[in-house]
């Protein structure tokens, strides 16, 4: 059975989609063993990463929540600083560089996760 080029491009595209979660979740894991402490240090006044620290002890996956947790604060800072759940003086002592990464890591994890399920309607649609 020979694979169309609409077949191929859609397996392309499902294998990089899949491969970059993957790597977000290794890159959360390294995060969360190399920058836990510093996290958690620099977000001592907001109310929403305290409550994340219940997580602390779920092992890889609690640590990966408290990560994705973080990221989605520091992405969408403003929502979260309006409705009182991150103070922007924990936000400014977070070092810039960091601060990209976590912006990346959460913009990319929703980009990635876009793909998937447009590739699961297309499948579904049997458009391709």
């Amino acid at each position: 059975m020979a694979l169309s080029t609409a077949d191929k491009l859609f397996l392309v595209i499902g294998i990089i989609d899949i491969t970059g979660l993957f790597a977000g979740i290794a890159y959360m894991l390294y995060l969360a063993n190399t920058k836990m402490e510093m996290l958690q240090n620099c977000f001592k006044n907001s109310s929403g990463v305290t409550t994340l620290n219940s997580f602390r002890h779920g092992g890889a996956c609690g640590k990966i929540m408290i990560i994705g947790g973080i990221s989605g604060y520091v992405a969408f800072s403003t929502f979260y600083i309006k409705r009182g759940i991150l103070s922007t003086e924990d936000l400014k002592k977070l070092p810039n560089s960091l601060k990209q990464k976590l912006i990346i890591l959460q913009w990319s994890g929703i980009i990635l996760l876009l793909t998937m399920f447009s590739l699961a309607l297309v499948a579904e649609l049997d458009i391709v």
